[in-house]
């Protein structure tokens, strides 16, 4: 993986300055979401992603996340298979070259509105594709929430 990673950054380096030019472009991030108290998920998200136009870009998203909790039901003592279903609509802002803020607000199984704010450090690994790391915490449901993204460039 790192021997791939540094062929990846050395071939970036040695393309020519016209491909890094370009100011935005379509994306589609799909990723993995692991969240305290609920357990994991997964998700997708898509929009418009600025790389020198501006430092604000916007996604459009969902995920699922799903847990087996034991119900605290001492009579029947049954696992209880508990999905959250989330649409959102995240902005981005760029602090550095790879950091961001993030902050999404959402509707969770279309009966409770949430609202999470946190970083993503994205890393390309070609000039395609980019994977980064994404910790947020969710307000509404008071969990933090790390997601692992995967990044491709729509051009």
């Amino acid at each position: 993986m790192m021997i791939a990673c540094v062929f990846s950054v050395n071939e970036l380096k040695s393309q020519t300055c016209d491909l890094c030019k370009i100011s935005s472009f379509p994306s589609v991030t799909v990723y993995q979401a692991f969240q305290t108290g609920h357990g994991m998920g997964f998700g997708i998200e898509a929009g418009n992603w600025k790389k020198d136009a501006g430092r604000f870009s916007y996604f459009f998203g969902t995920s699922l996340v799903w847990a087996n909790n034991n119900n605290a039901n001492t009579k029947t003592n049954e696992l209880v298979n508990q999905t959250m279903l989330s649409f959102y609509v995240k902005g981005q802002y760029k602090i550095t070259n790879h950091l961001y803020v993030v902050a999404a607000p959402g509707i969770v199984n279309l009966t409770n509105m949430e609202f999470q704010a946190g970083l993503r450090y994205v890393i390309p690994v070609t000039h395609l594709i980019g994977i980064g790391v994404e910790p947020a915490y969710a307000f509404g449901q008071k969990q933090l929430v790390v997601n692992a993204n995967v990044h491709f460039a729509l051009r």
